[in-house]
């Protein structure tokens, strides 16, 4: 029998379509909160189109994005680290498909082709603290850069996309201290 309370939510970050009885605390696909999450007869159909970009916001997309792609092939490598059953490296592999995400969104905002990231990984630790460690580093990294973005952009639509993602990224930030517990408990 189906389910009459489906009901359908878009993410004004990503632009993801997502399908289910509750609204969701996250974007399934970006992690952006829920503030950003539309019933879909209340989604802004034009949100995504036509923003006017300064240079210094171009500038900052663009930078943006090769943090972004830096960091889905470091979460990559990490993904493939040991038993790829483990929770660690199920983890970084979703953080890796939400920062491929996020890569999305800064093309699309640019208007641009999103870039590919390289097939190979970035070199990682043979230890999974040192690599969370890192992580958390580059989480922080991108925090603060995305805090600085939205603040100095003009553009809305700029300054929305900057601020969701940067929450999202001080999302990752507690996912590291998470999971940094389990590998030293390991």
């Amino acid at each position: 029998m189906a389910n009459s309370n489906v009901r359908v939510w878009r993410c004004e970050i990503c632009g993801a379509t997502y399908l289910g009885v509750n609204w969701p605390s996250n974007c399934p696909f970006c992690g952006a909160h829920f503030e950003y999450i539309k019933e879909s007869i209340d989604y802004p159909l034009d949100i995504r189109k036509g923003v006017t970009l300064t240079d210094a916001e171009r500038k900052d997309l663009e930078a943006a994005m090769d943090i972004e792609i830096t960091n889905l092939t470091f979460y990559r490598a990490l993904g493939k680290m040991g038993d790829p059953n483990s929770l660690l490296a199920s983890a970084y592999r979703a953080l890796a498909k939400v920062e491929t995400e996020h890569l999305g969104v800064y093309a699309d905002t640019l208007e641009v082709e999103a870039p590919t990231a390289p097939a190979n990984p970035l070199p990682v630790h043979e230890d999974w603290i040192s690599n969370i460690e890192a992580s958390h580093v580059r989480e922080g990294e991108a925090v603060k850069f995305y805090t600085e973005c939205a603040a100095r952009a003009t553009s809305p639509r700029v300054k929305q996309v900057f601020t969701a993602i940067a929450e999202v990224e001080t999302d990752h930030q507690a996912i590291d201290e998470f999971l940094l517990t389990q590998a030293k408990a390991q």
